[in-house]
């Protein structure tokens, strides 16, 4: 818990200054506003004096108290917002970047649904707990201190059981909350799960449709529901469980405390103006207890919330930027992988075994091989994806691993086998490339992005279009083609002018014609470039300047399309014939 706050604070004690005025401001407001039973009790004994300017005097003196006590608190929580809304901001920016720097690992095995669901909630925790703590729960410790102070004054005993039921409140609140957070804990788990289901949905919508599977995704909903239901039942008994106790406790120390003043007052030990001030402070006193109460019990649901929130800042960063990173404008992309092996998690096989193999600066290479030979892997594991279980690679004699990961990434285009695109125009998202890679440049032109849709063979459909350049592509590119998706991320490509190219399946999805228009394009653009291409599409790799063929992690055979086809024997001349046969 204490690491929680301490997160926390760090946000909020950013303007230690200004945090210090604004709780001197919240003890006076509630200073203040706690003295109001004690005018009562002047109000009842000036009244048989018929004292009329006495009585004024003391109306004006508690108007201008009531008023004061105001100003202190509006201008309190004013500036307590200043502090807040700046607090939350920094959180959220803070937390979004570390999610952003967390690895591809992270990524790649974490629930969409859940991380929108700790975001979402953990910045509702932040403004939650801050006003709690910092307004609520003081207004209650100091109203309570005041209390006291005049209660002592008057009889020992009315403090006493003041004490004593306010201890027994405090007492049981921490065994009720405790099970009423331990319950929601496990309610959010089968929250997160239902939103996880929905947004999974949402996301691949159209295989859903594709397999006509909506009427089993309902049921797989529903009976996620089920224990959603259970669970949420358990979270809600606790807080009759809360409303049964603490009622009971608050009903039985009024009926106590005005027992002991009844009977002071029959004694003739507690004059009518005590009575009267006894009953405007147990009034004013027991409805705050309560309130402290559900208080508490929102503090521990939001801790819960918020622990999970600032939870995302612990996870660790296996792939390390280095300390003393080397600095370049640019690479000429010669590239030396030597003897690198690689393996996924706890994965006893290697994905990449001992490999090694030189680029030249300006060569094109393609790897081929059967699924899960591990072409996709090393394309990863030279974007740092990915730290090697063994070996080294080299861009321009430099390791890899001395490069910020963001500098290296921004010497390499990537055209992905999957493009995703952003939810917003086909100018935004064709322009993202320059905006990535801009290295110190202003974001790209409308002219330099129509001229990188020319080279994609793309700018003559976006031209068909209503709205042209400013067609939205919807949710993850989904207005497109997957043809023009890949077009469009090719022209995204080629205006980020990187110095080392990656096409991974970039024509797969392409019909014979503008596959062809596509690779006229892509040998125009990858010209005197260092060029990874990875296919399964053979015809697109015929030009390459060498083909290596990969097989368990390691290569097979090495050589150009003709070298390798003289060989019948070769496992490249195996899937050129099945190619052809399939053709």
């Amino acid at each position: 818990m204490l690491k929680t706050l301490k997160t926390f604070y760090y946000f909020v004690f950013r303007k230690k200054l200004l945090f210090c005025v604004i709780m001197l401001l919240v003890i006076l407001a509630s200073i203040l506003t706690s003295i109001t039973p004690y005018f009562f009790k002047l109000f009842v004994e000036a009244i048989p004096t018929l004292n009329y300017q006495w009585l004024l005097q003391i109306l004006f003196i508690y108007l201008g108290v009531n008023i004061l006590a105001l100003a202190f608190d509006v201008t309190g929580i004013w500036f307590g917002d200043r502090i807040l809304f700046d607090a939350a901001r920094d959180a959220r920016v803070e937390i979004f970047k570390k999610v952003q720097d967390l690895d591809f690992a992270f990524h790649s095995s974490k629930s969409t649904g859940s991380l929108i669901s700790a975001f979402k909630r953990g910045d509702s925790a932040f403004f939650t707990l801050y006003h709690i703590i910092h307004f609520r729960f003081l207004d209650v410790f100091v109203s309570t201190a005041v209390m006291l102070y005049f209660f002592a004054n008057i009889n020992f005993a009315i403090a006493a059981l003041i004490i004593a039921s306010f201890s027994v409140t405090v007492f049981i609140t921490k065994f009720l909350v405790a099970r009423n957070v331990n319950k929601r804990t496990i309610f959010n788990k089968e929250e997160d799960n239902i939103s996880g289901i929905i947004v999974d949905n949402m996301i691949n919508y159209e295989t859903v449709k594709l397999f006509s599977k909506e009427k089993w995704e309902q049921d797989r909903l529903s009976k996620a529901f089920i224990p959603w239901r259970n669970a949420l039942w358990g979270y809600g008994n606790t807080f009759r469980a809360i409303d049964i106790s603490i009622g009971s406790i608050t009903t039985l120390s009024i009926f106590l405390i005005l027992f002991v003043s009844i009977r002071s007052a029959v004694n003739l030990t507690l004059s009518i103006g005590d009575f009267v001030l006894i009953t405007g402070f147990i009034g004013a006193f027991f409805p705050k207890l309560w309130n402290l109460v559900w208080n508490a019990r929102d503090i521990a649901k939001n801790y819960a919330d918020i622990e999970k929130y600032f939870g995302l800042l612990d996870f660790g960063i296996d792939v390390k930027d280095p300390v003393e990173p080397i600095k370049m404008e640019s690479v000429d992309g010669e590239i030396l992988f030597k003897n690198v092996s690689f393996s996924y998690g706890e994965r006893k096989s290697n994905a990449i075994h001992n490999f090694t193999l030189k680029i030249r600066q300006g060569q094109s290479v393609a790897l081929v091989g059967r699924s899960g030979s591990g072409k996709t892997t090393l394309v990863k594991l030279l974007m740092r994806f990915y730290d090697l279980s063994k070996g080294k690679i080299m861009i321009d004699g430099t390791n890899i691993k001395d490069f910020n990961k963001s500098d290296l990434r921004s010497f390499i285009g990537v055209v992905p086998q999957e493009p995703i695109l952003f939810n917003n125009t086909i100018l935004y998202n064709i322009g993202y490339g320059l905006s990535r890679f801009n290295r110190g440049k202003g974001p790209a032109t409308k002219k330099e992005i129509i001229a990188a849709a020319k080279l994609a063979n793309i700018d003559e459909f976006i031209e068909s279009l209503p709205k042209k350049y400013e067609t939205l592509v919807g949710e993850r590119g989904v207005k497109l083609s997957g043809g023009q998706k890949q077009r469009l991320a090719i022209a995204r490509m080629i205006l980020s002018t990187p110095s080392i190219i990656i096409f991974d399946e970039a024509t797969s999805q392409l019909d014979s014609e503008s596959e062809k228009l596509i690779q006229e394009a892509f040998w125009k653009a990858i010209k005197n470039k260092t060029t990874i291409i990875i296919a399964h599409r053979l015809s697109t790799i015929m030009r390459a300047d060498k083909i290596v063929v990969m097989e368990e992690g390691k290569i097979k055979e090495a050589g150009s399309h003709k070298e390798l086809l003289s060989k019948p024997d070769s496992l490249y001349s195996h899937f050129w014939n099945l190619q052809i046969k399939l053709d």
